[in-house]
């Protein structure tokens, strides 16, 4: 009898919609979701994380190999840019300017401040300097060098003899080779 009358009491919630079975109805199914979502929280959680540990790795690679493909062109491009610098530097040592006429644009200038006002004047005038000189100790020093695409900035510290400048060259590439068209310096004391 006891059997009977709890399956009347189920059939009753079932087709009766009153609020009480409702909430008993929505009692154990809330009680089953709420108690599998850690679970499925968890599970998600598992497998989100997993994805992105996943792309994470293959993004590292990818930047891995990137960074190499950088710092690779980055040191052609470093190479390039002192070529430069070095025929400017030997044509010094050498005392020839014809020597550094291959690292300047025809139109580079050189400048510098002289008791307090801009002098600036076609880069002949260094070629006709160094030709003029003796060959002598000279030696550089890199300080900076700033590369954005195809223009770079270069500072470096340089000794000719006994002199010794804090010289600034701005680079353009030209084809496959980098150009100054400026050199700034100051004579350091």
């Amino acid at each position: 009898m006891k059997n009977i009358q709890e399956r009347k009491n189920m059939n009753s919630c079932s087709t009766d919609l009153n609020a009480g079975c409702l909430r008993k109805g929505f009692g154990k199914t809330s009680t089953k979701i709420f108690f599998s979502l850690p679970v499925l929280g968890m599970i998600s959680a598992l497998t989100i994380g997993g994805l992105l540990i996943f792309c994470q790795d293959k993004n590292n690679q990818s930047n891995q190999n990137n960074k190499t493909e950088v710092m690779q062109n980055n040191q052609e491009q470093k190479d390039g840019i002192l070529k430069a610098i070095d025929l400017y530097v030997e044509a010094g040592r050498k005392g020839d300017g014809n020597i550094a006429k291959p690292a300047f644009a025809s139109t580079a200038t050189m400048s510098w401040s002289e008791n307090g006002g801009l002098k600036s004047v076609p880069i002949q005038a260094l070629f006709d300097g160094f030709s003029a000189a003796k060959p002598m100790e000279a030696n550089y020093k890199l300080v900076t060098l700033d590369v954005e695409g195809n223009v770079a900035i270069v500072r470096i510290e340089s000794q000719f003899g006994s002199d010794k400048y804090a010289d600034m060259f701005t680079l353009v590439k030209d084809g496959s080779d980098w150009k100054i068209i400026s050199k700034i310096y100051q004579v350091k004391k």
